[in-house]
């Protein structure tokens, strides 16, 4: 299944749930008003109800409006919570960020892990947290998209799993931010907490009405209170919701953690790592259990389901594990059988991999064995200065700043204004260390910066852009970059949906990657727009409106993008050489428009 097939199906999965919701909503005013007519019809108190039919309309109109304005208030103050994205999420779970500056050996080998991942994958960086108070084996991920997106991860992983299994655990999880499952897990997650707020309005009301009954003594007198009664038999009902919400996770999740599986199985080419990672959960005594109270609301998100009862496997959100690890384990079987033997290791992977420019476009979304070895080379031969510039907030500003600053020397006293006279000095140090390393380090470097950059306050990134802009002048080969940081680090300043993409946004971003790519830009652009059926009209390139054109393009449906990328992928083919920095001009491109290419990086296709 490719990259647009994944989320065509998650598009179906959001409108299945919204069906569910509404079914599981229906059901559950249906239920509530058939408890209070019984209520009324057996207490009788003023008129001779006999039957649930006998009774006013208007009982089971208030009914019915208090159910709803229940379940919407549920519904709304969660989605609310989660509008700030997965680090809310993972808040929630109990999770704490790892810093991309941490020491200790178990965290720094879980970064490296997911760092070459998503270098492989094209995929920024997402912030890893840890749950430490965790001790069985289990991860989730979540977020709106790639600007926000979060992977936590147990104790249990780092002290539990060897390097291959928390490595098949990562790959999992990355699939599903890499097919947008991050944010249906985040939809499921708010609309569902709406179906239990009448249980727990039900569970609230008992345990209010038992210490009054304690201390003035009433149950003793033989009093039964009315709040006791009513708050029973409302949770009791209000359970149908809790029910509901299990079978709407279920029916919603089971189908992608097999599809999570077998892209984590083609990502790492290495079944023993996830498989052994399933076994140690379905083999040993706590397996993925989780001690969080809100293990139940996210088992949907879960690598694997932290309940073992009857009852939880009636309503599991994730197949048997037998049944997944034989899924996994006949693939391994069958290439076992062709290659005699399997390297755990990622492979050095550092030749170019040669791919049809034609075909650019549609690598989108996916890894291979060869890009992730590539990644794991690409940051083993970052020097440790970089390295470590990337895992912090200072070092990663004046990475950057030296980076994309325009070098030449009468930009120097800017240089200095801007940053400072030591930051500019250091800055430009890094930045000649980072181009000395060749283009194909360029995004790598971007993506490993960004954990530390979004942990930075809003006021501080957006000085950081606007800085960034200001420094990198006139030269239109950082313009991708610079739209990526803005598009990751600000991302209230995306407009919304569009259902089209608008023509002259489009011919921004044709041309000024044809003069970036190609010595004939003109026939290199006036080729791609007649790929989309555009008349290539004269262009005033700018930053900003090349800027402002991604941004609104990152907007359009995905197929369009889809077709905007394939079209980028022929400005910088059409004079029949593909170079490096042409293939990562056109990753930061797929990236801004939150369509990842992994590097396919080759001189020439």
């Amino acid at each position: 299944m490719d990259f647009f097939a994944y989320q065509q199906q998650a598009r179906r999965y959001s409108a299945l749930l919204l069906v569910l919701f509404t079914l599981a909503v229906l059901g559950l005013v249906l239920a509530l008003n058939l408890l209070v007519g019984w209520l009324v019809v057996l207490g009788d108190l003023r008129h001779d109800y006999r039957h649930l039919a006998d009774l006013p309309p208007v009982i089971y109109g208030w009914t019915t409006a208090i159910t709803l304005a229940l379940i919407g208030a549920g519904t709304l103050r969660r989605l609310w919570e989660l509008s700030a994205g997965g680090p809310v999420v993972a808040r929630l779970a109990g999770a704490r960020w790892v810093a991309p500056d941490a020491t200790d050996e178990q965290r720094r080998r879980l970064l490296n892990v997911a760092e070459e991942i998503a270098v492989a994958s094209g995929l920024a960086m997402p912030r890893i947290y840890l749950m430490q108070d965790e001790p069985g084996i289990n991860a989730f991920a979540a977020g709106r998209g790639p600007a926000d997106a979060v992977i936590a991860v147990t104790r249990g992983c780092l002290e539990r799993l060897d390097r291959d299994q928390l490595q098949g655990v990562l790959a999992h999880e990355f699939s599903h931010l890499l097919h947008g499952d991050g944010r249906l897990n985040m939809r499921l997650l708010g609309l569902l907490h709406g179906l239990t707020a009448p249980g727990a309005l039900g569970l609230w009301l008992v345990h209010s009405a038992t210490p009054s009954l304690s201390s003035r003594g009433r149950l003793a007198r033989g009093g039964f209170p009315g709040q006791l009664l009513v708050g029973g038999l409302l949770a009791a009902v209000g359970y149908l919701g809790v029910f509901l919400a299990r079978l709407i996770r279920a029916a919603v999740s089971r189908q992608r953690e097999h599809l999570a599986d077998a892209a984590a199985v083609q990502f790492t080419r290495n079944p023993r790592g996830l498989a052994g990672a399933l076994r140690r959960v379905r083999d040993e005594a706590d397996g993925a259990a989780l001690r969080s109270r809100q293990a139940e609301a996210f088992s949907h998100m879960l690598f694997a389901t932290p309940h073992r009862t009857w009852f939880s496997a009636l309503l599991a959100t994730h197949p048997p594990l037998d049944e997944r690890i034989a899924r996994i384990y006949p693939l391994f079987e069958r290439r076992s059988n062709r290659e005699q033997a399997l390297d755990n290791s990622p492979s050095p992977a550092l030749e170019p991999v040669t791919v049809p420019a034609a075909s650019l476009a549609g690598r989108v979304g996916e890894i291979d064995l060869a890009s992730l070895g590539y990644a794991a080379s690409l940051i083993g031969a970052i020097p440790p200065p970089l390295r470590q510039a990337t895992q912090t907030g200072t070092g990663a500003t004046a990475l950057l700043c030296g980076l994309l600053a325009d070098q030449d020397e009468t930009r120097a006293p800017a240089r200095s204004a801007v940053l400072g006279p030591a930051v500019a000095v250091f800055a430009d140090q890094l930045g000649a260390a980072a181009r000395r390393l060749g283009p194909r380090f360029r995004l790598p470097l971007v993506d490993l910066a960004l954990p530390a950059l979004l942990a930075q306050p809003p006021a501080w990134r957006r000085k950081l852009v606007d800085d960034l802009q200001a420094l990198a002048g006139g030269a239109s080969g950082n313009w991708p970059l610079l739209a990526l940081l803005r598009h990751h680090l600000l991302p209230s300043a995306h407009t919304g949906r569009s259902s089209q993409p608008e023509p002259d946004d489009v011919r921004v971003v044709l041309r000024t990657l044809a003069d970036c790519a190609s010595d004939g830009a003109p026939d290199a652009y006036a080729a791609a727009c007649a790929q989309l059926h555009l008349p290539a009209l004269p262009m005033t390139l700018a930053q900003s409106a090349f800027d402002g054109a991604l941004q609104r393009l990152a907007g359009a449906p995905l197929m369009q993008r889809l077709r905007l990328l394939s079209a980028c992928a022929l400005a910088v083919s059409h004079d029949g050489v593909v170079e490096v920095a042409e293939l990562e001009l056109l990753r930061a491109i797929g990236a801004a428009l939150d369509c990842p290419l992994p590097p396919v990086v080759g001189k020439a296709a």
